[in-house]
């Protein structure tokens, strides 16, 4: 069997109502020539009566279903170690592709001469469901990023860690995985710190070509502890094995950022809603994550807050 030229990594758990648009979407490429690894991770739901029935007719889709729950990371890197492609995609079940997604990005990729290309995000709100557009997409309309800055800054329909909206090059994730301890959330991140530090430039083409889904049941939208548990690990994980790998400047740049967001997460988004148990586990996550950061990376005032946050009892 000949490798096709993309394969496209799928993770689901619990999604039955929304993965139907994604399949459909992944149908509809007008690049044909691709494989898509579906992973359900254990839904409760009829998630695998329905992608069953979806997938029968089509011997592109192949599914993978775990016993019991492993994760997200888990689930993705069994769909790379799977993959026979010469791009990798992923796409979340709750998530669409334009139908020219994969061939826009290949197409670029090849043109520009780079391991992975991008595309632009349409937010879309629980109630989407995928047609074909009318949109007319191109190779040149695009920008180069050749600093990981650069992304960083770029704006939300760009975001840089999300991992979905681009292709990459099978070869270049070959000593590149998930982080199987991130269950939850947090795989995205991880997994561009430990990418882009490898890219000499992305190709990031300004056509919408992925369709971002947002609702109340998404792991983002919805308080679970488990997400918190993510930060001490990430932290942690940076300062080991990531700190020499970038510039000051970028972390001048994230650092703080991935900072605020702990504390976001702990005292300001889901405040009103969590028990008072929650309360007292979230200061602990807290304090382990605060021992984990390297101060001189924050700026003076974030680092005596930290600092305040690890002696508080």
């Amino acid at each position: 069997m000949s490798e096709p030229i993309v394969s496209i990594i799928l993770p689901n758990r619990n999604y039955a109502p929304f993965i139907p648009d994604a399949i459909a979407s992944i149908k509809a490429q007008t690049l044909t020539d691709w494989e898509c690894i579906i992973i359900d991770d254990a839904s409760t739901d009829n998630s695998v009566e329905v992608i069953k029935g979806l997938i029968a007719d089509d011997n592109r889709f192949k599914l993978i279903v775990n016993a019991s729950p492993r994760g997200i990371s888990t689930s993705r890197n069994l769909g790379i170690n799977s993959a026979r492609g010469e791009y990798i995609s992923f796409l979340d079940s709750d998530d669409c592709y334009a139908e020219f997604f994969l061939e826009m990005l290949v197409k670029l990729a090849r043109e520009a001469d780079v391991e992975v290309a991008g595309a632009l995000t349409k937010i879309v709100d629980e109630n989407f469901h995928f047609k074909v557009s009318d949109v007319k997409w191109n190779t040149y309309d695009y920008k180069f990023f050749e600093n990981p800055l650069d992304m960083i800054a770029a704006p939300q329909v760009r975001k840089w860690i999300w991992c979905w909206r681009k292709i990459y090059k099978r070869s270049l994730l070959k000593h590149i995985r998930f982080r199987d301890e991130m269950k939850v959330n947090g795989d995205d991140v991880m997994f561009m710190l430990d990418l882009q530090w490898h890219i000499p430039r992305i190709a990031e083409s300004n056509i919408e070509g992925v369709y971002h889904r947002t609702h109340k049941t998404s792991v983002t939208s919805r308080f679970d502890i488990n997400r918190i548990t993510m930060f001490p690990l990430m932290f942690k994980y940076i300062k080991d094995g990531l700190l020499d790998k970038y510039k000051k400047d970028f972390w001048d740049a994230f650092y703080p950022g991935l900072f605020l967001l702990l504390l976001s997460e702990c005292f300001v988004r889901f405040s009103s809603v969590i028990s008072e148990q929650d309360k007292r586990d979230l200061k602990k996550i807290l304090k382990l994550a605060c021992k984990q950061i390297v101060m001189k990376r924050l700026p003076f005032k974030q680092r005596l807050l930290c600092r305040y946050l690890i002696w508080k009892k």
